[in-house]
């Protein structure tokens, strides 16, 4: 009976080739310290470059790691929920693929988890995305606060 994970990372990919092997590399590492079982879902946005073929290879060689590809281009926040219907842990970590949410934070997130939180959101201070990055992830956050009774 395979056991069930104690923490789900899920990460959307788009355009991400060149860095998925990083990322898992970095993910594992940080588990590795955690001690604690993990499953790393990658979600393939339909990226028009060859992300899939990576993360097949990276599904093929760590069993930890599951990929899922969407039937088309959804966008960043669809493609983050088809991921969290796939996940069995009994924690979830949803990080972006480029490594500007450093895998590093998970033990950070984790140890105030532990203190008894049921949600711990974390926010990058410098971002590097573009205008029209941070005003859909401004106004994704406004509504699932709004609906979710959050400031």
């Amino acid at each position: 009976m395979e056991n069930k994970p104690h923490i789900s990372i899920v990460s959307p990919v788009y355009r991400a080739e060149s860095i998925l092997e990083k990322l898992v590399y970095e993910i594992q590492k940080v588990m590795g310290q955690l001690k604690v079982t993990y499953e790393i879902i990658l979600v393939d946005d339909r990226s028009p470059d060859n992300s899939w073929e990576v993360m097949k290879k990276l599904s093929s060689k760590f069993s930890e790691v599951k990929s899922i590809r969407l039937s088309r281009n959804f966008g960043q926040h669809p493609t983050i929920i088809a991921g969290l219907s796939e996940v069995k842990g009994e924690w979830i970590v949803v990080m972006d693929c480029d490594l500007q949410d450093q895998p590093k934070e998970i033990k950070n997130l984790y140890s105030k988890a532990l203190e008894g939180y049921d949600i711990v959101l974390a926010r990058r201070e410098n971002r590097q995305d573009n205008f029209f990055k941070r005003l859909s992830s401004r106004m994704f956050y406004t509504v699932f606060n709004y609906f979710r009774g959050l400031k």
